[in-house]
């Protein structure tokens, strides 16, 4: 007989949104600045407001330390 297999958590590729690279791509196509648009991807993903406003790169990276972090990789 087959085995039923349940899934008691979803996969991470339908928990996670589209990149914050993919976000930012379409906020500059709908005609924000650089900086108007990484400081709304960094908005959406958790990030405070600075004075300067956030660039693209410097969301990715604090994104990817969080999942360092997250993932036991780094300690906070």
């Amino acid at each position: 007989m087959s085995e039923l297999r349940i899934q008691t958590e979803p996969s991470a590729e339908h928990t996670l949104g589209p990149s914050a690279a993919a976000t930012y791509r379409r906020l500059r196509f709908a005609g924000l600045t650089e900086r108007q648009a990484g400081t709304l991807v960094g908005h959406l993903n958790g990030l405070s407001t600075v004075p300067g406003g956030w660039s693209i790169e410097e969301v990715e990276h604090l994104l990817f330390v969080r999942a360092l972090v997250r993932l036991g990789r780094i300690g906070s």
